[in-house]
């Protein structure tokens, strides 16, 4: 049977697709209605769009059952004339593979359809996931199909074939080489942990002497092993087990957001968030609120400057009463703090001398390198349990600005001939005093890997496109070392290339696969890799395979004399504080919809990044939000709309690095500002000097939930834990049952009575289930316009609510999706009985009875239903539309849609326990959002069964329904946050 080649979906020279969806999502945001409902050719049978979906289902059925988790993969491509065993149409496979960021991998289960890939779960049994996934994970899937990923192999614009790339490059290395044993040759690579890649670089070093390899992220932890350095002489990873930790500190620390390798500690930080049992602590420490500041029990806001002497005084404090601190206590007189912030560090630094061994300090990436080690001496004094030491995982520890400083100087310095770069856009992420632009137009030979014709292909000679995680074979480590493979789970789909194969073409052996390469490297390094091949492929990792912890020895001496040379005097002028994009990270996830339209966790603005201040500093240089101002420091100024943030410390501006894109993405085009001219590589997260002048203009931000106050309606209960017990009273009032004319439904006949609970003290408002929902249920996007109309599609939104002062907020985010109401008044009002109770309580919709009324909309207290104004799909290219869950139905333009409790995950359970004859297993039936959150905070079943969790919730003393003084009677219920703050500083 002869092997099939899949065609090639989209022109990369010429993306159709991509421009007509641009401009209709544009015409759509100024109200333009399109002349006909469906689009050209829709009454047409043939044609090659069906053809081409027919062979890519046809072609990837036969690879994805075959290098799935069931077989070894084959390595030719068979038509699907013969149907796999395993394969049912209609029926779902999951496969093992993960997903890589910041170097280090997370591992994934992912559900495939007859060979096509539609939604990122997390590997429950992987120690980075245990089964929960983070934003960028969820997202992942609708990179995989963006039409306008590069697809074409280039030198200097002009289409190449992969073929005369090998024969140039390795005429080229040949010959450089033999000059002087590859002095010209440099490669610039993506931070990784892949023991393959690893034994590549190995091998090129030893056929390239001369040459070198560097490694660059704009989001690095190069600080933090600097710190490392410092406390322990050797760069050791440290990672934390927070079930241990009664007291957590975090200066300048976010591990409560889904980061790569943070879901552990998010975990581990909610498990002890039950007022029944002893809970946890949580202080922070920080300039901008960040979702853990949200959650903090207590919250210092801080400018960046100041943050050294926080540390300095609570290193000093604490030796007052602990012996291994006590050459520290001589900073308390360098640490100057006013009252409040000294009242502050006295109750975190009793407290931690009390919690001893359950207590930790933590840092994060940002913090500089004398803070990070005076962290480490303090949570070594403690003796903390919670903290655990490594070796490094990745190839490379120094992977920040420094690093590529070095190489921009030998780039112009001429010494350069031939640069392979795999490090996401560095022309992009480059701190700006470097101009690494310039220096790589300077270098003859050029060659750089990437998603897209970004920035960095405009200025590299050649351009080799790349595979999407989910199209390649490769391996990684978890962040406490584990060995995790990726496998495909569809061929590439616009003739990518992986990074061993660009690295192999060095060596000449790029006639080998990725996949031979994978085994003939485990086969060399393992003796069992033939017997356990296929079950290491079946689980996703090598179980066993985690890094021993180390016990280094503290260098006190050193700590002290790097903290002694930090400078804590006061400066005059502005601070600026950069941060990491909650949704586009560095800039990468730029092009992505569904990330760009999700809400910021705490700011709730959608397709823009802004500058954040406090309302302190804003009255004080005459700006609101929406104001434009021109930001300068040393340099090119930037201009940004202002956005007042509550919680925010005084005298700083906060500005998120990612947008400002420049590239050939449409998606990215016009989203945000750049902030890159702001940031230098001595100082890449903050600086001092700022300047800000309001321009006389305004600037649209599309912001899902401006009002910020409860108005005395309470929806989202949070108590702390020594008032919680007097408030039960008033808990009890949410959920008695309130008289209604309606008469209730009677369950008892039934087996199944479906219902949610969702506990805030353990939701951290973190928004994975909020792409989780969209993933699954093929909710549409509808861009920036639409967004500031209040014409938001998504299912499940966040609420997040402030109280008390703007200088320090408290904090409530609470999901809120349909409530699946008893009584519900959307039912009442529909004209045409388009939403329906159904018998085991779900409150349906009938799409086809729908007419676009939108009573039901104004009769929904929880304003949860979302009116489909226009047909968001109608223009959809082929490539897009693999991305779309079968399950769910794709709505058309004038419709309601709203939460369904993932009914379609309900039948697909019961169909199962009807052929098997059995009720509805818990463990089986997930929602998506139940199943996405990192915290465990939702849980769904059946009510009947009085074993299931949902059920254990709904009778907890701290159960309340949301407006149930309406009579609604909702079907989800809600536990009320509770919080454990400090009797001293209450």
């Amino acid at each position: 049977m002869s092997s099939l080649k899949l065609p090639v979906i989209g022109d990369p020279a010429q993306p159709r697709p991509a421009r007509a969806q641009w401009r209709s999502l544009a015409e759509r945001e100024r109200g333009v209605v399109d002349e006909g409902e469906f689009p050209p050719g829709a009454d047409q049978i043939g044609g090659t769009s069906r053809r081409e979906f027919v062979q890519l289902l046809g072609a990837t059925v036969a690879f994805a059952g075959a290098s799935g988790c069931l077989k070894q993969p084959a390595e030719q491509m068979l038509p699907y004339t013969h149907q796999p065993d395993e394969i049912v149409p209609g029926r779902p496979l999951h496969y093992a593979t993960a997903s890589r960021l910041g170097g280090r991998a997370v591992g994934l289960l992912v559900t495939a359809f007859e060979g096509r890939p539609t939604k990122v779960e997390g590997n429950p049994e992987h120690p980075s996931s245990l089964g929960a996934t983070g934003v960028f994970e969820q997202a992942s899937v609708l990179q995989l199909y963006d039409p306008q990923r590069a697809s074409v192999l280039q030198l200097n614009g002009t289409p190449r074939s992969w073929r005369e790339f090998l024969a140039t490059q390795l005429q080229r290395a040949n010959a450089l080489r033999a000059k002087d044993g590859g002095a010209g040759l440099r490669f610039l690579l993506e931070p990784g942990s892949s023991p393959l890649v690893g034994e590549l670089r190995a091998r090129l070093t030893r056929a390239f002497p001369n040459a070198r390899f560097f490694s660059y992220s704009a989001i690095s932890d190069a600080q933090a092993a600097q710190g490392a350095r410092i406390a322990f002489s050797t760069p050791l990873e440290t990672s934390f087990d927070l079930r241990k930790a009664r007291v957590i500190a975090c200066l300048d620390a976010d591990p409560l957001y889904p980061w790569p390798g943070s879901i552990p500690a998010m975990r581990a930080w909610a498990e002890k968030r039950d007022p029944a049992h002893e809970m946890n602590r949580l202080y922070t420490v920080e300039c901008n609120l960040t979702v853990t500041g949200m959650n903090a029990d207590h919250r210092l806001p801080a400018t960046p400057s100041q943050l050294p002497a926080v540390a300095m005084a609570l290193a000093a404090k604490l030796g007052s009463s602990i012996e291994a601190l006590r050459p520290f206590a001589a900073l308390a007189t360098r640490a100057r703090l006013g009252a409040d912030q000294q009242r502050f560090v006295d109750a975190l630094a009793k407290d931690l001398a009390s919690a001893a061994r359950a207590g930790v300090v933590l840092t994060g990436p940002r913090a500089a390198p004398a803070v990070q080690a005076l962290v480490h001496a303090i949570n070594s004094a403690l003796g903390s349990e919670s903290v655990e030491h490594r070796d490094p995982v990745l190839q490379d520890v120094d992977t920040g600005p420094e690093a590529l400083r070095e190489l921009a100087e030998e780039m112009r310095r001429g010494v350069v001939d031939t640069l392979v770069m795999t490090a996401a856009n560095p022309v992009f992420t480059a701190p700006y005093d470097l101009n690494f632009a310039t220096a790589l137009d300077g270098v003859p030979n050029a060659i750089y890997r990437g998603l897209y014709y970004d920035e960095t292909s405009q200025h590299s000679a050649w351009f080799v496109p790349a595979t999407h995680p989910l199209e390649e074979w490769g391996d990684a480590r978890a962040h406490d070392g584990t060995v995790t493979f990726v496998q495909p789970l569809i061929q590439p789909l616009v003739n990518g290339i992986t990074e061993a194969q660009l690295l192999s073409a060095f060596l000449g052996e790029a006639d080998k696969t990725t996949y031979t390469q994978l085994r003939e490297y485990w086969r060399a390094n393992r003796s069992d890799a033939d017997t356990s091949w296929e079950k290491w492929i079946s689980d996703g990792f090598i179980r066993g395979t985690a890094t021993p912890t180390r016990s280094p020895r503290l260098r006190t001496e050193a700590v002290v004399a790097a903290v002694q040379a930090l400078r804590t005097e006061s400066r005059p002028g502005l601070e600026l504080n950069v941060v990491p994009d909650y949704r586009v990270y560095d800039g990468r996830f730029a092009n992505n919809v569904w990330l760009q339209e999700l809400p910021d966790p705490v700011t709730k603005l959608t397709w823009d990044n802004a500058a954040l201040m406090s309302p302190a500093t804003a009255r004080q240089l005459g700006v609101g939000t929406r104001d434009v101002v021109d930001l300068g420091l040393q340099g090119a100024p930037v201009r940004a709309p202002v956005l007042i943030a509550p919680g925010h410390a005084d005298g700083a501006v906060t500005v998120a690095i990612g947008y400002g894109r420049t590239g050939t993405e449409l998606n990215a085009a016009g989203a945000g500002f750049n902030v890159a001219p702001l940031r230098r590589s001595q100082a890449p997260w903050s600086a001092r000097g700022l300047t800000v002048m309001r321009m006389d203009r305004k600037h649209a931000l599309a912001i899902t939930q401006e009002h910020w106050s409860m108005e005395g309606r309470d929806p989202a209960l949070d108590f702390d834990l020594r008032e919680f017990k007097d408030k039960v009273e008033r808990i009890e009032e949410k959920r008695t049952p309130k008289a209604t004319m309606h008469t209730p439904w009677d369950y008892s006949k039934q087996t199944y009575k479906w219902g949610m609970a969702i506990d805030l003290a353990r939701c951290t408002g973190c928004s994975a289930c909020m792409v989780a929902c969209q993933s699954e249920n093929n909710v549409p996007i509808v861009g920036k316009g639409n967004v500031e109309k209040s014409r938001e599609m998504h299912w499940l939104r966040i609420d997040r609510y402030f109280s008390g002062s703007e200088s320090a907020p408290r904090a409530t985010p609470q999901p809120m999706l349909c409530q699946h109401c008893e009584t519900a008044p959307c039912e009442y009002v529909c004209p045409v009985n388009a939403t329906v109770h159904s018998d085991e309580g779900l409150n349906e919709m009938v799409y086809n009875r729908c007419i676009g009324t939108r009573y039901c909309s104004n009769n929904c207290p929880y304003k949860v239903r979302r009116f489909n104004f226009f047909n968001y799909t109608y223009d959809t290219s082929d490539i897009e539309k693999l991305h779309m869950n079968p399950d769910v139905t794709v709505r058309s333009r004038g419709v309601m849609e709203k939460c369904t409790y993932c009914v379609q995950r309900i039948e697909r359970a019961r169909i199962d326990s009807r052929v098997q004859e059995r009720p509805i297993a818990e463990s089986e039936l997930e929602t998506a959002c139940q199943q996405a959150c990192p915290a465990r905070a939702i849980v769904f079943g059946n009510l009947h069964d009085k074993e299931h969790a949902v059920t254990k919730w709904h009778g907890d003393e701290r159960h309340y329904y949301v407006l149930d003084d309406l009579g609604t009677r909702p079907r989800t219920a809600y536990l009320a946050r509770v919080r454990n703050p400090n009797p001293e500083l209450t």
